[in-house]
């Protein structure tokens, strides 16, 4: 990964490029990502949600997403393979969802509380990427 960074006492047209260690900057990432303190400004808006993530599923999901998104990264790693092998396993873990609904594991006010908080969560960047594709 490489940083442009913008030397103000020189020339406007000079750009410096600096090398930065990849290891220590995924490992910032992690740190700020995994952080386990609640937020400090408000409660959870996702109950629900934040629970099931919690769960051994949602922790496989989690690893499953978090895996192929590093492979996306990895310059030595092809992005159609990648794909390739997230999409059966994406496809596995939401028919494992869709089981789990339609045997009863979440009552119907679970599912509906479900539903409420991935609004709540998904509606401001929903909003966001209609007006960045419209144009606007």
């Amino acid at each position: 990964m490489t940083r442009f960074d913008i030397d103000s006492s020189k020339v406007d047209s000079y750009v410096s490029v600096e090398s930065i260690d990849h290891e220590k900057t995924q490992e910032q990432t992690q740190e700020h990502v995994t952080s386990k303190k609640p937020c400090e400004t408000h409660g959870s808006g996702t109950p629900f949600i934040d629970r099931e993530l919690r769960t051994a599923r949602g922790q496989e999901a989690m690893r499953i997403l978090s895996t192929a998104l590093t492979d996306l990264a990895d310059e030595k790693k092809c992005t159609k393979c990648t794909v390739e092998n997230l999409v059966p396993l994406l496809e596995g873990h939401l028919k494992e969802l869709k089981l789990a609904k339609q045997n009863g594991e979440w009552s119907k006010e679970d599912r509906k509380t479900l539903k409420a908080e991935f609004k709540y969560l998904f509606k401001p960047a929903k909003k966001s990427l209609k007006n960045i594709l419209k144009g606007n």
